[in-house]
């Protein structure tokens, strides 16, 4: 991902050590983020598991095992939005231009993801639907997911990313839609996001009225993508007319 924004930020005159240091900060925020989010679907049993440590006086090693086993894992949503919250804040204090900045890793994170998809279909995890279509896992670290033929979601997620980026990548080379490609990832992945969903099976992300946590984060993603692309689209034609 370093590399694709360094490649692309060079159009902006972007030093290589602020988009290095730019995506440390991002990815500092983006590991907090995904183990808070995956904490939070737990919520109820981090909840009762702490009232039961407490009550019974159990020893210090358990509370280290609540926290391993509740928040252990990662959820991408999680990890993007405050990614993308830290690299805003890195922007802020190194005075760089957001819009720029985040364009040059608005085409890295979806390239980046194609590859993390490729990689939760190798070892098994983040798997798909009881499917004729598939492939039927045996050795995946998720036992659940073991010798059960499986529709193939993580690769379907890879190809999506990986489709994001080439769009992303032509209108960043066109100069369209410049300093709002953020936004324009964030609406497709989030609306690409929502209907993937209906293909996994691992419903330990939670579900709400028979909508998991991502796509309840998908919708509230696309809301906020689109009224900020009007906006913005709105103030540039304002500006233009001037």
């Amino acid at each position: 991902m370093c590399a694709a924004a360094y490649i692309l930020g060079r159009k902006y005159k972007i030093l290589f050590e602020d988009i290095l240091f730019g995506e440390i900060f991002a990815l500092v925020g983006a590991f907090i983020g995904a183990h808070i989010l995956y904490g939070i679907t737990y919520a109820d049993a981090i909840f009762n598991s702490l009232m039961e440590f407490f009550s019974k006086r159990q020893d210090i090693s358990r509370l280290w095992e609540i926290i391993y086993t509740y928040m252990g894992g990662m959820v991408f949503y999680g990890g993007l939005i405050l990614g993308l919250l830290f690299g805003v804040m890195y922007c802020k204090l190194r005075k760089i231009d957001v819009g720029n900045f985040s364009d040059c890793f608005a085409a890295g994170i979806p390239l980046f993801h194609c590859f993390g998809r490729l990689g939760c279909f190798f070892s098994g995890c983040c798997y798909g639907i009881e499917s004729d279509f598939g492939f039927t896992a045996t050795h995946s670290l998720t036992p659940s997911c073991n010798f059960v033929n499986r529709f193939p979601v993580q690769l379907l997620e890879s190809g999506v990313n990986l489709v994001i980026f080439a769009v992303i990548l032509v209108l960043f080379r066109k100069g369209i839609l410049k300093g709002r490609l953020i936004y324009v990832y964030l609406l497709s992945y989030s609306v690409a996001r929502f209907f993937i969903e209906f293909l996994r099976a691992d419903t330990y992300r939670g579900i709400f009225f028979g909508i998991s946590t991502s796509q309840w984060i998908s919708i509230l993603l696309i809301i906020f993508a689109t009224i900020i692309l009007i906006k913005k689209n709105k103030r540039i034609e304002i500006n233009e007319k001037m």
